[in-house]
């Protein structure tokens, strides 16, 4: 009866043993890493934006840079070409461009901030190893005005201008975008806050040139200036400044002008410092 009894204990003992999942033991190995990301909007158009990510070993090292462009919401693959590596291994994700911060299961990460993401593998009902080397998160791009949309829509648009310089004045975002041409392309290097013409006073859109240059225009007890006129009675100058070089109506990101495009003093100084006479002024809604 014992020596049975001995036989049924062995009998069990090889049982479990062949119900432990194999990788238990061994150490497993996958390659590369898939990064998942659900693009939310909270705009009626989506426009396009360029999403970067820079991935980590636990210990700093950095493996791989990856950009994304995101044209629509839904879910996006990012491949991150790392090569081969143990199962279990963590990763540091930094998100660096496009996006202010994201989801990553409950938890809220800045741009710039290091996520901690493991890898692992289970087996699934019916047994199958299962080996997950991705991770998933959750983010609302920033798509309003950055750098990639504006050189995007001046350099679809083919616009030119006489000079190696291109003023884009977005009446919309209250901003005077700077351009410089490099190999026939536009490339932003400056955006610059800006008042635009009241309701009754509208600035005019469309596409111009900067013709004349005045020191200021005076007024009583103030004055503007300096002034780039575009069209007509038209111009980009400064805020209304005192007499005495003090701010009379400092005020930009707003419609106050009588049609005008007001810039800060500094602003407005740098840009008649670098940009010639006869470059394109497009005004837009």
């Amino acid at each position: 009866m014992k020596k049975k009894f001995i036989v049924f204990c062995l009998l069990v003992t090889v049982i479990v043993s062949l119900s432990i999942p194999t990788f238990a033991s061994s150490i497993l190995t996958t390659e590369d890493f898939k990064l998942y990301v659900k693009v939310r909007s909270d705009f009626e158009i989506f426009e396009v934006s360029a999403l970067r990510f820079n991935l980590f070993t636990s210990d700093g090292e950095w493996l791989s840079n990856q950009m994304y462009e995101v044209s629509e919401p839904g879910i996006i693959e990012i491949d991150f070409p790392i090569g081969k590596y143990a199962v279990g291994t963590e990763f540091k994700l930094v998100a660096t461009t496009g996006l202010d911060s994201f989801d990553y299961y409950g938890n809220v990460y800045q741009a710039n901030e290091e996520c901690l993401i493991g890898t692992y593998a289970y087996r699934d009902k019916s047994g199958e190893l299962v080996i997950c080397n991705s991770g998933y998160i959750e983010t609302t791009p920033l798509t309003a005005d950055n750098t990639y949309i504006k050189e995007a829509h001046v350099n679809d648009l083919a616009l030119w201008s006489d000079t190696p310089y291109l003023i884009w004045v977005s009446k919309s975002n209250f901003t005077v975008n700077v351009f410089q041409r490099n190999e026939g392309r536009w490339n932003l290097i400056s955006e610059l806050p800006c008042s635009i013409g009241a309701p009754s006073t509208p600035t005019v859109t469309g596409q111009f040139q900067y013709h004349q240059y005045q020191d200021k225009w005076q007024y009583n007890g103030y004055y503007v200036g300096p002034i780039m006129r575009f069209y007509n009675g038209y111009a980009l100058h400064s805020t209304l400044v005192n007499n005495d070089g003090t701010d009379r109506d400092g005020r930009v990101g707003e419609m106050i002008s009588h049609g005008c495009v007001r810039l800060r003093p500094a602003d407005i100084i740098w840009l008649t410092e670098i940009i010639p006479i006869d470059t394109k002024v497009y005004i837009t809604e």
